[in-house]
C-alpha cells in the first residue's frame, strides 16, 4: 500500500509540476515590453509556430501600433497577421488583410516593397473557399 500511495504522491506531484508550463506557454503577456520590430515580429513568430495564435497576434499588432510608420514593417506584421488568421480559418478577417496589402503594392512604384509578401498574399487569398451562388 506505501509504494502505491508513493507512486500516486509522485504522479500527482509531477502533474502539478508540469502543469504550469502548458498554461505559460500558452499565455500572452499583459504588457509587451519595448523591442525592436524584428523582435516583435521574431515572438510572433515563435508563438505562431507553438501553437499560441493569441500571443502572435498580441506581438503582431504591436508591431504594427509602434512601427506603423514603417512600410516594411506594416506590410510583414499585417501579413503574418492573416496568415495566423488563415491558421484559425478565420478567413473573413484575414481576406481584408491581404487585400489590403495587394492594394498597398498596387499602389506604389514596384520594387518599394518586398515583393514576397505581395506574393504570399496572393497565395493565401487563393486559398480562401468562398461560396457559391445557388
Amino acid at each position: 500500500m506505501t509504494k502505491r500511495m508513493n507512486c500516486t504522491v509522485g504522479s500527482f506531484a509531477t502533474i502539478f509540476l508540469i502543469l504550469p508550463l502548458f498554461f505559460s506557454c500558452g499565455s500572452v503577456p499583459k504588457e509587451i515590453p519595448e523591442m525592436t520590430s524584428q523582435e516583435l515580429i521574431q515572438n510572433g513568430q515563435t508563438n505562431f509556430e507553438n501553437g499560441n495564435y493569441k500571443a502572435a497576434l498580441a506581438y503582431y499588432n504591436t508591431a504594427v501600433e509602434r512601427f506603423s510608420d514603417w512600410a516594411n514593417v506594416y506590410i510583414e506584421a499585417r501579413y503574418e497577421i492573416g496568415h495566423v488568421f488563415m491558421k484559425q480559418k478565420k478567413y473573413n478577417l484575414a481576406e481584408p488583410i491581404f487585400n489590403e496589402l495587394l492594394d498597398i503594392y498596387k499602389n506604389s512604384t514596384p520594387g518599394t516593397y518586398p515583393a514576397a509578401y505581395k506574393k504570399l498574399a496572393e497565395i493565401e487569398l487563393a486559398k480562401i473557399p468562398h461560396k457559391k451562388a445557388e
